[in-house]
């Protein structure tokens, strides 16, 4: 093992230790002293990588909003690519080259490989402003593609409430997906998006 699989290694450790004291006692009620026990490290270590639990913190939070960020605009482009092609009536869960179910799979497959992380930091033990910062993250995303999503403005309900009834129903079903003991599939849950959130809303215009 070289040094740079040797480092990430051990950070990975870290961030192993710190999710699972959030879960069991609560990221307020956590020490470095916590971490570095449960991680078998020493508190120098720790700190080559880290400058305390919020450090910890913060860039966990920045590595998923990063990448949910990046997959949601993928999933926006091929949204948008699909409402452009006319040949197009309704939204297909196949795999097939326009529809955006691959992409909305590769999304759920990222979430379904963070899920204890992203329960946890959601949960009462975490940080309460996530939710916050992931809909902020959502509401950013969608007011920047909502005018190619609607373009001819011929919404039948006003545009702040469709904007508002897309971002609360993603949060509300991946939210729910990310807490079921026993969860559909990626490919599943992605089927159900396509026909509870796009399809769903873009029939409101």
């Amino acid at each position: 093992m070289n040094r740079q699989e040797k480092n990430k290694q051990t950070q990975q450790r870290i961030i192993d230790s710190f999710i699972q004291l959030v879960n069991e006692k609560g990221f307020n009620n956590l020490t470095v002293s916590n971490i570095t026990r449960t991680a078998k490290l020493s508190r120098g270590t720790f700190y080559i990588y880290y400058l305390d639990k919020y450090d910890v913190l913060e860039k966990i939070e920045s590595y998923l909003l990063s990448n949910i960020e990046r997959l949601m605009q993928i999933n926006m482009d091929k949204t948008i690519s699909w409402l452009d092609d006319t040949s197009n009536h309704k939204l297909s869960a196949e795999l097939d080259t326009y529809s955006p179910y691959r992409s909305f799979i590769q999304s759920f497959d990222f979430l379904d490989k963070n899920r204890f992380t992203l329960k946890t930091l959601l949960s009462k033990n975490g940080d309460s402003q996530f939710v916050y910062k992931l809909r902020n993250l959502i509401d950013n995303q969608i007011g920047k593609n909502y005018e190619k999503i609607f373009k001819d403005g011929t919404e039948v309900m006003p545009s702040d409430y469709t904007h508002d009834l897309l971002i609360s129903s993603l949060i509300s079903i991946i939210g729910h997906w990310l807490e079921k003991n026993d969860p559909e599939s990626p490919a599943e849950i992605a089927e159900i998006l396509i026909h509870s959130r796009i399809l769903v809303t873009y029939q409101l215009k």
